[in-house]
């Protein structure tokens, strides 16, 4: 897959750095790279699917949270602002020993993990709700999930997965 304008790429032996713009449009190469590095460090393809949706929810999650604008009491939305900077993910990742190592960054809106309780799932699927569900995804195909945020480093989620061996 080609790399995308706009898009900063380092690449070493087991080490991938990853800046591009806060768009959808640019979900689909992000995943790529991850699946190529987790196929490299040894994860079975079932296990690289599962480490490609995490992240892409939580890009994902991003594009359409973080960086949107929030809804006012009229139903218009004001656009997202932060510094006068542009919407960006910025993805470090790294294979140690027996794990890889996925930090997501961003400047946008904070979320507030911890205390955030989406309903049960099986109602969500039941009632066939849309959306909702990537914090699941990641707690349910990620080894650790954790979310830290400040005004000076910005939002970073940080996703492990352990290399099972056999």
């Amino acid at each position: 897959m080609d790399q995308p304008d706009q898009v900063q790429l380092k690449k070493s032996t087991g080490k991938l750095s990853i800046k591009a713009p806060g768009h959808g449009s640019y979900l689909a190469y992000i995943r790529h790279l991850i699946g190529d590095l987790a196929r490299k460090v040894g994860f079975p393809d079932d296990e690289v699917a599962k480490i490609e949706m995490a992240v892409d929810e939580a890009c994902s999650n991003i594009v359409e949270h973080s960086y949107a604008g929030k809804k006012e009491a009229t139903g218009a939305q004001k656009s997202w602002q932060w510094k006068h900077r542009d919407p960006e993910i910025q993805l470090d990742v790294r294979a140690e020993r027996d794990r890889l190592v996925i930090e997501i960054k961003d400047h946008g809106q904070r979320f507030d993990l911890t205390s955030y309780r989406p309903k049960e799932l099986g109602e969500r699927i039941t009632q066939m709700e849309t959306g909702g569900y990537g914090v699941a995804i990641m707690r349910a195909f990620m080894d650790e999930v954790q979310y830290s945020s400040s005004d000076a480093a910005g939002n970073t989620l940080r996703l492990v997965k352990y290399l099972k061996k056999d």
